[in-house]
């Protein structure tokens, strides 16, 4: 009996490694169901906010060891403003901030677990967001609004997009000569389907018009794959198994790259991962002459000699080392233009999130450095606001508890967005921002009342932002309590709109 025990010691130390290693949260795992008081709808002060530790037990011999070299931030979060519900007293031009506008559920899709949007703007003021129709997995479903997210109307998409087997991105591409696409891009991983040992990515276009020439997103093509066992095309097939091929949040961003002269080219870097190494690899898409899509040979992103593996690799929690397990990377532009920054989730859950720099068009990056505490999240999509050129990210919040950074230390206050500078992401852990944005609650299984800290699987939200400063922005989750009759339990995609300015006056706090 002793032997049998001994060995089933030994085969789950060797499992929790290959456990660990899934980027796309299982919705049943790595999920804190921990909860304290509720957070209040009002904007709450600086020091209000930081009295949420007073939760956390005080034993501080139960509490893990701090790592070496980890910033710790003394001072609480910035301003938090919550809008998962309206108090009472809000001033009618803030109410729309409250706002919850159902884009796709059960009712609409025939599933009642959906996830992981993406959207795009279209030249006409139309938004047209693609999300799965499951936890990436379960086919690709795409709808499309006219008027800035209030309503949303179902696309029509050929067969074989109910074939996509992971997160779906999209992308509006404009080429020096005027002209434009609309591109979807789904990573086909080695862990949806027995025997699959990854098959590169799929991709389709758009290049259906409306009246004035721009794209609508009416029409797209039959998906193409590049890199796996189904390409058509010779030289993009195949047979799979190369780490490279594992393609996972393919495309996390989608980057148009300039010459040496700083003009935009027709040329562009796109990034994904694998994660059961967690490499963040990048392949260029250009189009060729006949206007098929051409992608290169996947590299890694940081550099072909090793260069900054320690931060980027898996991280094996049984034997405490490796490195932060770096994935879905979101790439922004300097306010100049000529810097790039991209920002990495940290799947291990040992660290604050991550940030490195390039001003040679992504040939070579700086040593990544660690962000704040507030900029800690997951699939993070970044927009600047044309109006008072705050930088604004959505992500998955990711809370650190005493800023311990150590795995099963965290919970999440769920779906959230930052707004602050660029140079927030300059200063690493010292640029904590202007303000954190509670987009919406979303309900741990049986909870029927708002908390402060919640389900964890939500996120990875479509962002867009017209000229005038108003911003949609989509994110899937668990928005309705477990009483709720119609959709209580049910994980479903919502869109939320909002303004910088408008947030900041409910706040009550002066724009830099």
């Amino acid at each position: 009996m002793k032997k049998r025990v001994l060995a089933l010691v030994l085969i789950l130390i060797m499992a929790l490694p290959f456990v660990l290693a899934g980027c796309d949260d299982d919705p049943a795992k790595g999920v804190s169901a921990e909860t304290t008081a509720p957070l209040p709808s009002a904007p709450v002060s600086d020091d209000a906010v930081g009295a949420a530790d007073d939760t956390v037990d005080t034993d501080e011999t139960t509490e893990p060891s701090l790592p070496e070299n980890d910033p710790v931030k003394e001072d609480p979060y910035p301003v938090i403003v919550d809008l998962s519900a309206m108090p009472a007293g809000t001033p009618e031009q803030y109410s729309y901030l409250y706002d919850q506008v159902v884009l796709g559920d059960e009712a609409i899709t025939g599933r009642s677990y959906l996830a992981h949007p993406d959207s795009v703007l279209l030249d006409n003021g139309d938004i047209i967001t693609a999300f799965s129709l499951g936890h990436g997995t379960g086919g690709t479903f795409m709808r499309i609004s006219h008027d800035r997210g209030l309503t949303w109307e179902t696309l029509d998409l050929p067969e074989c997009y109910a074939g996509t087997e992971e997160t779906p991105t999209i992308y509006k591409l404009n080429f020096t000569d005027g002209t434009q696409k609309l591109v979807l891009i789904a990573g086909r991983p080695s862990w949806p389907a027995e025997g699959n040992l990854g098959e590169g990515w799929d991709a389709a276009v758009s290049v259906s018009l409306d009246p004035d020439g721009g794209c609508d997103g009416l029409v797209w093509s039959e998906l193409e794959n590049f890199y796996g066992p189904n390409a058509v095309r010779e030289e993009y097939y195949r047979l799979g198994g190369a780490k490279k091929f594992d393609a996972v949040v393919a495309m996390s961003s989608l980057t148009q790259m300039k010459d040496e002269n700083g003009n935009f080219i027709d040329k562009w870097m796109g990034l994904y991962h694998d994660d059961r190494n967690f490499t963040v690899y990048k392949t260029y898409l250009t189009f060729n002459e006949e206007g098929q899509m051409e992608w290169s040979e996947p590299v890694r992103m940081l550099g072909q000699n090793g260069e900054w593996r320690e931060y980027e690799e898996n991280y094996i929690p049984i034997l405490d080392i490796g490195g932060y397990a770096f994935c879905e990377t979101e790439v922004l532009r300097s306010p100049d233009g000529n810097e790039l920054a991209a920002i990495f989730r940290v799947n291990s859950k040992n660290s604050f999130s991550y940030v490195t720099f390039s001003t040679d068009e992504g040939e070579t990056w700086s040593e990544p450095q660690t962000l704040s505490a507030e900029l800690t999240g997951e699939r993070h999509k970044a927009e600047y606001d044309p109006v008072t050129g705050k930088l604004v990210i959505t992500m998955r919040n990711i809370f650190y508890r005493r800023n311990i950074t150590e795995p099963y230390n965290w919970k999440s206050r769920g779906w959230v967005t930052w707004i602050g500078d660029y140079e927030d992401l300059k200063l690493g852990a010292d640029g904590h921002g202007d303000m954190l944005v509670k987009m919406a609650h979303t309900y741990n299984a049986g909870d029927t009342e708002i908390q402060e800290f919640a389900n964890a699987d939500t996120g990875y939200a479509g962002l867009v932002v017209y000229d005038d400063g108003t911003f949609v922005t989509a994110a899937y989750g668990t928005f309705s309590p477990a009483d709720d009759p119609e959709r209580g339990g049910d994980t479903y995609i919502m869109s939320k709109r909002f303004t910088v300015t408008d947030l900041f006056d409910l706040a009550g706090i002066p724009l830099d």
